[in-house]
């Protein structure tokens, strides 16, 4: 049995009692449905490098490293999660697949994109901040490459054209904007799926 295959199954392994303490702590993490999107997106796009904007805990991480044998480049702004996040990979035994980086993702992105090529993006952060992220990130993607956005549909807000409640405003405008942008066929192929809370796949042409 490969390295890899043993850490796929310690993280099949502790991944019930992970969930369930990010539950008890109110930490968001990828749901089931989406979680097999993302894993089948990303196994498709047969990716060496993985660049995900939001770390929160490293599950979705974790996920991501066994699943595609990829190195991935994650961003996280609270230490707290991040330092929970580095304990997990490790209890996995996949710490020297991942590079985490603590800070802002307005400015660590721009630079990991500056310096890196991408084969597979994962957005979960910031909702407000998507359109940019994709901005920063669409000149390192590579051809083929893949974008794929979590909870786009934000409380189902984003969806047609109503004016949002002015605490949303700037969230579900910005994810509009978003939306808008992985329309354009001559940039990308993308395919919005209603599972949950909206997700987003964009393949780059």
């Amino acid at each position: 049995m490969s390295d890899l295959a043993m850490c796929a199954e310690r993280l099949d392994a502790l991944s019930p009692s992970y969930e369930a303490e990010a539950r008890e702590k109110f930490i968001p993490i990828i749901r089931p449905e989406s979680l097999k999107l993302l894993l089948d997106a990303a196994k498709k796009t047969r990716c060496r490098r993985i660049l995900e904007i939001g770390t929160a805990i490293g599950f979705s991480t974790a996920w991501l490293a066994v699943t595609t044998g990829a190195v991935v480049d994650t961003v996280e702004k609270d230490e707290t999660r991040r330092e929970r996040a580095l304990e997990f990979w490790k209890s996995v035994g996949i710490g020297d697949r991942i590079n985490s980086y603590l800070g802002d993702a307005d400015e660590l992105v721009p630079a990991l994109a500056a310096k890196n090529r991408y084969d597979f993006v994962f957005i979960d952060a910031a909702k407000s901040r998507y359109s940019d992220y994709l901005d920063a990130v669409y000149p390192s993607l590579e051809k083929g490459g893949a974008v794929f956005a979590d909870n786009v549909y934000y409380l189902g807000l984003v969806k047609g054209d109503a004016y949002p409640p002015h605490k949303h405003r700037t969230i579900v405008t910005n994810m509009r904007a978003f939306l808008k942008k992985i329309s354009d066929k001559e940039k990308f192929e993308t395919i919005l799926y209603d599972t949950e809370d909206g997700t987003a796949v964009c393949v780059k042409l």
